[in-house]
């Protein structure tokens, strides 16, 4: 029975040798025969047909004496299926003012497209006879877009409630802004000259209790963001992005609900000055986001966003002369000295075949307007060797933003 045993075990230990002799054998005689012919017993492989490569983004580069690694692209299709082109798309880079489609997008989620801000008018006192007030007069409010036009409206109501002369104090608020000055006793003198009234004394303070006498509502938050993003104001997504809680708050919300690994993000900023990393992938992700929430509030990516050659801003003269002309609806990021230069591209192509491209294009170095041309190109390159572009559906001319018709006045 020992016998019998020992040469069980031997024969199981060599089996699996002799099986795999005996393949390489059958290999061998394949290859040994010559060409056009093959052994009965073995049958030539079926040939797989190879995948459409990917847009060859390192050869693109090299070809024009550029170094890959100081560059990152991902381009993929809404469904997220397939991935037209990809470099460095796992790497954190500067995004520069593609930062701001984050603030968007939490903005837009935390507040709703309808969202104002709203610029409280208090009035201390009554005006005598002549129209002449001595009191108080309080303006409280934290709109990053007051200007002009708000002010009009203020001095519009404050005359039709019997208010021709002011020899009071006129009092802002430490948040009040005017025409983008976010300095308070800077935006309450411009406020003065602009109302055309001459008080006694002009101050910054606290609003006092009870209800206002009426109030200046923003534009809805949807105008603001596409001004915002068209013009990349850095003076809007600032104080836009402190409404939501600042760098902190903007990135809570990528990493806790929009699912961002929290490595990836490093925000100092809601504007995308300074130092912020994220990487191509998680900017796609926060484009897509943004497309679906602009959806799910009965809006279009076009109404938060710039459209490339058609609107004013830093999108007007891009992709002009290009076959991306009218069909990319997109956000820039620029930065001449952080990182040693940024240029940066981020947002949608629309095409025949897979209907939206998201696509992000990342690029550090001084050549800034270098890189842009290069950005126009390669993304052109890369849709038209895949797809068709299809323009948007825009107005014949360039849409003027934050029109003064969109504001409004409560409690008249």
């Amino acid at each position: 029975m020992l016998l019998v045993g020992v040469a069980i075990i031997i024969a199981l230990t060599f089996a699996p040798y002799a099986l795999v002799m005996r393949a390489r054998k059958a290999v061998a005689a394949y290859i040994a025969v010559p060409m056009g012919t093959a052994p009965a017993e073995v049958a030539p492989p079926t040939p797989t047909p190879a995948p459409t490569p990917a847009f060859d983004v390192v050869g693109w580069y090299t070809q024009r004496g550029e170094d890959p690694a100081s560059h990152a692209v991902l381009a993929e299709s809404a469904d997220g299926k397939a991935t037209l082109a990809e470099l460095n798309a796992d790497v954190g880079f500067n995004p520069a003012s593609l930062v701001k489609l984050t603030t968007s997008l939490t903005a837009l989620t935390r507040l709703g497209k309808d969202y104002r801000f709203e610029t409280k008018v208090f009035i201390d006192g009554r005006p005598d006879k002549s129209g002449a007030l001595a009191g108080k007069l309080y303006v409280v409010g934290n709109d990053p877009t007051f200007g002009d036009y708000n002010a009009s409206l203020i001095s519009k109501n404050l005359s039709e409630r019997g208010v021709k002369k002011f020899a009071g104090e006129l009092v802002v608020s430490p948040d009040f802004v005017f025409n983008f000055d976010d300095k308070p006793d800077e935006s309450a003198q411009r406020l003065a000259k602009a109302l055309k009234l001459n008080p006694k004394n002009v101050s910054v303070g606290d609003a006092p209790a009870g209800e206002p006498a009426f109030s200046v509502q923003s534009y809805p938050l949807s105008d603001i963001l596409l001004y915002m993003n068209a013009h990349s104001s850095n003076f809007v997504a600032q104080h836009l992005g402190d409404l939501v809680g600042g760098p902190a708050g903007v990135r809570s919300f990528l990493v806790n609900d929009l699912k961002l690994p929290p490595e990836q993000v490093s925000l100092s900023t809601t504007s995308g000055l300074e130092v912020n990393r994220l990487t191509p992938r998680c900017l796609i992700a926060v484009i897509r986001a943004l497309d679906a929430e602009t959806s799910r509030q009965g809006l279009r990516l076009t109404d938060v966003m710039a459209v490339a050659s058609d609107d004013y801003g830093t999108l007007r003269k891009r992709m002009v002369g290009t076959p991306l002309e009218g069909a990319v609806v997109a956000k820039t990021g620029t930065l001449v000295h952080d990182d040693g230069g940024m240029a940066s591209l981020g947002g949608v192509v629309y095409t025949r075949k897979y209907g939206k491209v998201y696509f992000v294009v990342l690029n550090t170095g001084s050549g800034v307007a270098q890189n842009r041309q290069l950005t126009d190109q390669l993304l052109s390159d890369i849709i038209v060797s895949q797809d068709t572009p299809v323009q948007i559906p825009m107005p014949d001319k360039p849409r003027h933003m934050l029109e003064s018709s969109d504001l409004a006045v409560q409690g008249e």
